[in-house]
């Protein structure tokens, strides 16, 4: 209901992806099940930060995940109801990360980001400005008294690539003594850095969440594979210029034939070491005293040398063509045309959106049933006590 959730300032945002098999010509996205690419459909999850689901959207990848959490957020405070001057902090996962995200984020007095700092590479611990705190998260697992510490140490400084957000790094050490570091960032310069890293590192709620959403609620399933082409909806998405495809092949060419330069040059230098070793060595078997077994020796090498004498020409041959070729593709990529509209394109390429509606429906039923047998599952959890199967015991 509107205004249920007004106390609500702490949200968690993530995609929920299912991969689709089948045939139609539907965007591929990163499916986290299988670790790789391929055709998916997206679900666009806001979670309170209790872990109970809030609100979603039920899309492809037409837009860019960092595109579609503005969007969505919008959406999702008109929907709810939400007065447009009130400020909440959204936790996302590290594929949110980057520049144009934390750009507009900061031109947003409604609006804290907190994520993982993408590419952070970890240094010695304890920093020499020396730690800023430390805290320990509590995680309750299977029942009520078996619960698991984690201790962190934080570092909480000014970002040195972009002064005006914040870096917290931490040394997190979980129950078996095993330590990570990892660095989050967000633009809430005010907020005790405690409360920033209890919401980030218990992100896993939400996590959990969907499994359990997928397990006794079966979210996965796609529901309808009625399909929706391009063409159709023209007038409901908003188009943007993108690398053409005439460039992207033309940029892959390029890698390709760089990468084949780059293994020749790496073999050649090497290659000429070698010879320089072996030259090395002839010369003081030469000046040495004869005997059997040197004289073998400085057969094979004198062999290898002539061998490496005869292919050095044809390589070198190769790695010139390469040279050409690369010349060439970079004269013919000045001309050809560099941006192009993604709907243009995905139209001529005749893609298609699995159709959304039916899933969101059914959908928007599950998480309602989700939510009502929660609340009713609450008392009996905690007399049961057995978190690790009270919804079999109870559903049954």
């Amino acid at each position: 209901m509107p205004g249920a959730w007004e106390p609500e300032s702490d949200f968690y945002f993530d995609p929920h992806t299912k991969q689709y098999t089948g045939q139609e010509n539907v965007l591929q996205g990163w499916c986290p099940a299988i670790r790789s690419a391929d055709k998916a459909m997206h679900s666009d999850f806001i979670h309170t930060a209790a872990g109970e689901p809030l609100y979603f959207e039920t899309s492809d990848n037409f837009s860019d995940l960092r595109q579609r959490f503005f969007e969505l957020v919008e959406r999702c405070r008109q929907v709810l109801e939400w007065p447009q001057e009130r400020a909440m902090s959204w936790v996302a996962d590290r594929g949110i990360f980057g520049q144009e995200v934390f750009e507009k984020v900061l031109c947003d007095e409604r609006m804290h980001l907190i994520t993982w700092e993408k590419g952070y590479q970890a240094q010695s611990w304890p920093p020499a400005e020396g730690v800023s705190g430390s805290m320990v998260i509590e995680r309750t697992r299977n029942r009520a008294d078996d619960i698991r510490s984690y201790h962190l140490q934080y570092w909480d400084r000014r970002w040195p690539k972009d002064e005006r957000l914040r870096q917290i790094v931490v040394q997190a050490t979980n129950p078996s003594g095993h330590s990570i570091q990892v660095a989050v960032l967000t633009d809430d310069t005010q907020r005790e850095p405690s409360e920033i890293l209890r919401l980030i590192f218990c992100r896993w709620v939400q996590e959990n969440d969907f499994k359990y959403l997928d397990k006794h609620f079966g979210i996965n399933q796609i529901t309808s594979y009625g399909v929706v082409g391009y063409e159709e909806l023209a007038e409901h998405v908003e188009d943007r210029q993108v690398r053409s495809a005439e460039a992207k092949a033309l940029g892959e060419q390029r890698r390709q034939l760089r990468a084949g330069q780059g293994r020749l040059l790496l073999l050649q230098a090497r290659s000429e070491h070698a010879a320089t070793l072996r030259h090395k060595r002839i010369e003081e078997l030469e000046q040495g005293p004869v005997a059997d077994q040197t004289n073998k020796e400085l057969s094979r090498l004198r062999k290898a040398q002539i061998r490496w004498q005869s292919g050095k020409p044809e390589r070198q041959q190769q790695i010139e063509a390469l040279s050409r070729e690369l010349a060439e593709l970079e004269v013919r990529a000045e001309t050809v045309q560099k941006t192009e509209s993604r709907l243009e394109r995905l139209i001529e390429e005749q893609m298609v959106r699995l159709d959304p509606d039916k899933k969101r429906l059914m959908d928007n039923f599950r998480v309602i049933a989700r939510n009502v047998f929660y609340a009713a599952l609450g008392p009996f959890k905690k007399a049961y006590n057995n978190y690790r199967d009270d919804h079999d015991q109870s559903d049954s």
